[in-house]
């Protein structure tokens, strides 16, 4: 059993490096849909905080001698291309800030689940030293959207990432 959750563990530093790089490539096309200042540059902040994950999970890989890629990643994927056509739909007009933050709300909120379930797993296998840094990861996460713990996340989203357990 311990090998398993380990093998789990370590599938969902990969998915969680994924999603990081697809957030990475996504962040500033929506930044460039803001048209307040503050929200635009609050994106930029998100896409280095994103950078800052990414490479703390690289760091994570590697000293589990690890690969850190190769998850695809399909509920990120899915909950971007759904944002894009989103955007693609609001395009003949500007699209409100309102809907650009609901949508990466929307993202980061995947993201807090996603980390979540992370550091269970790495408690489970008593990997001390990965579940403190899940936890500061985390808590950046949901120092910079609480209102995430609020929003229900739809049962679909996830059902066709998730392994299924005996």
């Amino acid at each position: 059993m311990p090998t398993d959750l380990l093998s789990l563990f370590f599938r969902k530093l990969r998915m969680l490096y994924c999603s990081e790089l697809q957030l990475i490539s996504f962040l500033p096309e929506l930044a460039a849909h803001a048209s307040e200042r503050g929200l635009r540059t609050g994106l930029q902040q998100e896409l280095e905080l994103s950078r800052q994950r990414r490479d703390t999970l690289e760091i994570m890989a590697a000293t589990h001698r690890i690969s850190s890629a190769g998850d695809d990643c399909d509920s990120m994927r899915r909950l971007i291309s759904q944002s894009r056509e989103a955007l693609r739909a609001t395009a003949w007009h500007f699209p409100g800030d309102d809907d650009l933050h609901s949508i990466s709300a929307a993202l980061h909120r995947l993201q807090i689940l996603n980390y979540g379930v992370a550091r269970s797993l790495a408690n489970r296998v008593r990997l001390a030293g990965d579940v403190e840094k899940l936890d500061g990861l985390l808590d950046l996460l949901l120092d910079r959207y609480p209102e995430t713990c609020d929003a229900l996340v739809p049962a679909g989203l996830l059902a066709r990432d998730q392994p299924a357990f005996r």
